[in-house]
């Protein structure tokens, strides 16, 4: 199986003095977490505008039919207990009139567990490595009668060719990437959703743009200009999956310091991490997320979406269409209700290998291993003990800032 294309990989480099104590999660999934809460609070105005925002937000959320098997827990204990819920960011490869592949399987950028306990006033997010090196089970919707690959195949496996008539799309897709977690963890899921960066370009366009402080120089690989100014591709893959610039294309910078972003300069922007100007390649671009939508919540609340509803709700339309969820056979403003505490609460972020790149035992390609240590992590999340284990490892709780 292929994995997305990328510059040649390397390590990611770790936190060097990592922050003591519980820190708060990526705003990205927070937001996707307490969707319905916090848009309820930006459009205000008392029960009727409650009850008005809330079908807004169920409405503009694609809900996924997908069959998850002994991957899950049974539909009628999916609010009960501890949770584990699986959060998968995806690219689409499209950027609005630039690099459109949209016959492509949608890649999955970010895969985490949020794991919740039983008194769901607070969350864990662990992030699996993306390049984890797995055995993905069988998948006959799509013909794929298993093999050993990067985790984030999974998922574009079970996708399916949009070539082909009848692939099964985000179903399969979390359908399979749910299997293979479950293999290699152990863990069975309360239920699943996906966000896709693309959609969330529509909000931007709403608002005006948005202003980001730019934390690391960034060279893009999807969006460049020739000698005419006209837009061109700055990057070629071989068929290694290795990036090369094009002769005559100079690519998109963005340098350090605080800028205004259009819709598309910001989506370009966030899915970067193969030139070696990334310092922390995958680990870098999931930060780069995670500021976007602070920046966007920003904007939404300084433009006083308080106090106008009509324009909350075209912001709820907006950023709901980058969302998918599989709610396990519940409501979604169930779900919304169950884990409302948690805005209010902790979002630790957890990092799967204390945040070092750990290769994986193989020949031919780069990929991630887990190491001895992120096995106890997780055994110690499927045990429900994850608090206890993370108090004799206080340094593996990363920050989002």
């Amino acid at each position: 199986m292929r994995s997305s294309p990328r510059l040649a990989e390397r390590p990611s480099k770790a936190e060097e003095t990592p922050k003591r104590g519980r820190k708060r999660g990526p705003l990205w999934t927070r937001l996707l977490i307490v969707f319905g809460a916090l848009l309820m609070v930006i459009g205000g105005g008392g029960i009727i505008a409650f009850k008005v925002v809330l079908d807004a937000t169920v409405d503009s959320i694609d809900q996924v039919d997908a069959d998850m098997g002994d991957s899950a827990v049974p539909a009628g204990e999916a609010l009960k207990g501890a949770m584990n819920i699986l959060l998968v960011g995806v690219d689409d490869g499209v950027i609005e009139g630039v690099d459109k592949r949209s016959d492509e399987p949608v890649r999955a950028d970010s895969i985490m567990i949020l794991h919740v306990p039983e008194t769901h006033d607070r969350g864990y997010l662990i992030s699996l490595p993306r390049d984890l090196w797995v055995r993905v089970p069988a998948y006959p919707k799509t013909n794929f009668n298993g093999g050993n690959g990067k985790l984030n195949s999974a998922y574009q496996t079970g996708y399916g060719d949009p070539k082909k008539p009848g692939f099964p799309g985000r179903s399969g897709g979390l359908e399979l990437l749910t299997h293979t977690i479950r293999e290699i963890t152990g863990i069975r899921i309360n239920a699943a959703a996906t966000v896709n960066f693309t959609g969330f370009t529509a909000a931007v366009k709403l608002l005006g743009g948005v202003t980001m402080t730019i934390d690391e120089r960034v060279e893009s690989v999807h969006y460049g200009f020739d000698k005419n100014g006209k837009h061109c591709v700055p990057a070629i893959f071989d068929s290694n999956a290795v990036a090369h610039r094009v002769s005559g294309c100079k690519p998109r910078v963005f340098e350090r310091g605080t800028r205004r972003l259009t819709a598309e300069e910001a989506l370009d922007y966030t899915r970067q991490r193969e030139w070696m100007e990334l310092d922390d390649g995958d680990y870098g671009r999931q930060r780069h997320q995670q500021q976007f939508i602070k920046a966007l919540v920003g904007e939404a609340k300084a433009q006083g979406l308080t106090g106008n509803l009509p324009k909350a709700l075209g912001l709820i339309d907006a950023v709901g269409g980058a969302l998918s969820m599989w709610t396990n056979g519940q409501k979604v403003e169930d779900w919304f209700f169950t884990l409302k505490d948690i805005a209010s609460g902790d979002l630790a972020m957890i990092k799967t290998n204390n945040g070092k790149f750990t290769p994986a035992n193989i020949t031919g390609t780069s990929a991630e291993a887990l190491s001895e240590e992120s096995k106890q992590m997780l055994e110690a999340l499927k045990a429900g003990q994850i608090s206890a284990w993370l108090a004799g490892h206080p340094d593996w709780i990363g920050s989002s800032s």
